[in-house]
């Protein structure tokens, strides 16, 4: 009886143990190197984190690579994930519907959640050749490079809370990544400074944000969600006023079927080129090493051509 007895507490032990060590990773505490846990609703906003947390980070991305985020529902592993996070980030207006729904819970679980349309002036939802489209607001602000600067901010104070004994780490890789983002901008600006055109035509309403920034106009084949399927007689009055504008290039996407541009490029006798909404990153954009920055810059040249640039 008397070893059983001690057998058991042996086990008790242990089990507690493990408990006070879950609970101390669970409050973002450097256990064996592992770091604060992050749970990003799709790819920007884990970039961003890992940008500011560097390895004192471990970043979960809930939307796969090669997934589109609009209309994605994440399976019970990936919730797992998300509900073990200390820190959860999800975009917003829209977007990421789920992330929205399980926030209010996650909050009550301890869980510190940014919810970074809270974080900018939100725009409203762009017109499809003078429809409204789906959504109130446009979601896509992760691709003006000035908003993020700020944006990243709010990640590195989320960071030094959980975290305040690495705090002057992640302001100093905040400043760091915020020096890159502030070079981007430079190099958007100055590029786009003398261009024959400002006209763009996009498969679907990504670009809102991008174009306010830089002094574009966009017109959009599909609205905010590129699943949204325009008609005929839209696609027609697209077709005809690319025409009109002398457009010559028509951006298609990485996550989703390029048809929809297709089909208006040959009916005005144009061309096609990339133009990505960094949704989320391909397989084999990830083996090739690409980030947020590195893309941004193959849109910008892109865009260069598209608008013949000087």
């Amino acid at each position: 009886m008397k070893k059983t007895a001690i057998l058991v507490s042996l086990f008790a032990i242990v089990i507690l143990g493990g408990l006070f060590y879950i609970g101390w990773q669970r409050r973002g505490v450097n256990v064996s190197g592992q770091g604060v846990a992050v749970a990003a609703s799709f790819y920007p906003w884990a970039e961003f984190a890992r940008q500011v947390g560097g390895d004192l980070v471990r970043v979960t991305t809930v939307v796969p690579a090669g997934s589109e985020p609009h209309d994605y529902e994440p399976m019970p592993q990936e919730m797992a994930a998300v509900y073990d996070a200390d820190i959860f980030i999800y975009n917003g207006s829209g977007i990421d519907p789920w992330a929205e729904r399980v926030a209010p819970d996650l909050r009550q679980k301890g869980v510190r959640v940014i919810n970074m349309s809270d974080t900018v002036s939100l725009l409203s939802a762009p017109t499809v050749t003078g429809q409204p489209s789906e959504g109130q607001y446009d979601p896509h602000f992760w691709l003006d490079p000035v908003l993020v600067a700020k944006q990243i901010g709010v990640i590195r104070d989320a960071l030094a809370a959980v975290d305040p004994a690495q705090a002057a780490v992640y302001g100093a890789q905040t400043d760091a990544y915020a020096a890159q983002l502030a070079a981007l901008d430079r190099e958007y600006r100055s590029g786009l400074q003398s261009c024959a055109l400002r006209e763009i035509v996009t498969s679907h309403a990504a670009f809102g944000y991008l174009a306010r920034r830089y002094n574009l106009s966009v017109i959009n084949i599909a609205g905010l969600s590129p699943e949204e399927e325009p008609s005929a007689r839209t696609l027609s009055d697209i077709a005809q006023l690319a025409r009109q504008k002398n457009i010559k290039y028509i951006f298609f996407e990485t996550l989703v079927s390029p048809k929809l541009a297709q089909t208006v490029a040959a009916e005005i006798g144009a061309q096609t080129l990339v133009f990505n909404p960094l949704e989320g990153l391909t397989d084999a954009e990830r083996q090739a090493g690409d980030s947020y920055i590195s893309i941004m810059r193959d849109n910008l040249q892109n865009l260069r051509m598209a608008l013949e640039c000087q």
